[in-house]
């Protein structure tokens, strides 16, 4: 039998090694996702942009192994690694028809953000489910952020998970630095896009 205690903020009886008091709510532990790297925005951006937006899709497989060790129905770890899957042979085809051409590159470009659009809403939906499961808190997500910025509102959301279980809603102010910053680079990502077509065409 394990031992318990009273909660300090309320006085109900709980388990020692409880996560939350089942009676007021108090979390007794600093929420996280344990094993996700490169959860900070800024230094995110940063080496996208030094990459050309590659580190978008690297990011995925940095992280499968720890997002799959937050999932608890196998279907959702499948779900997952199909898609990471499916990002890395788009991603193959997209290097392969860089300098050959356009107008394959352009319907890989956006195969590829479908994919990124669709593995954003994959990650956030096995986080929801830990989070419910973990901490009895239902965070929520948006879909026209996963929509407009996929990752980077992804990265954003872990970046900022530990207020968004704490504080229980769906935050984003637009005139933040991290907003600033997903516009930024999102005009980025499209100019380098641009330059990218322009110049297969010049080669093709």
């Amino acid at each position: 039998m394990s031992e318990s205690v009273n909660c300090p903020f309320c006085g109900n009886i709980i388990p020692k090694d409880a996560l939350k008091c089942e009676e007021c709510g108090a979390l007794f532990k600093e929420p996280e996702l344990p094993g996700v790297k490169f959860k900070e925005l800024g230094p995110f951006i940063a080496i996208d942009v030094l990459t050309f937006g590659f580190f978008s899709t690297i990011w995925f497989f940095i992280n499968a192994n720890a997002i799959n060790n937050l999932v608890s129905k196998p279907k959702d770890c499948l779900k997952l690694n199909w898609l990471v899957t499916l990002l890395a042979v788009n991603g193959g085809f997209y290097l392969f028809f860089f300098y050959k051409n356009p107008v394959w590159l352009l319907v890989f470009s956006i195969v590829q953000i479908a994919l990124y659009i669709a593995l954003t809403y994959r990650v956030l939906r096995i986080i929801q489910k830990y989070t419910y499961r973990t901490y009895g808190v239902d965070v929520e997500t948006n879909p026209a952020y996963i929509i407009l910025f996929n990752i980077l509102y992804l990265v954003h959301f872990v970046d900022t998970y530990t207020a968004r279980v704490q504080n229980r809603h769906e935050y984003f102010d637009w005139k933040s630095p991290q907003a600033i910053m997903l516009i930024l680079l999102l005009l980025i990502i499209l100019f380098i896009l641009r330059f990218y077509y322009e110049a297969a065409q010049i080669i093709g």
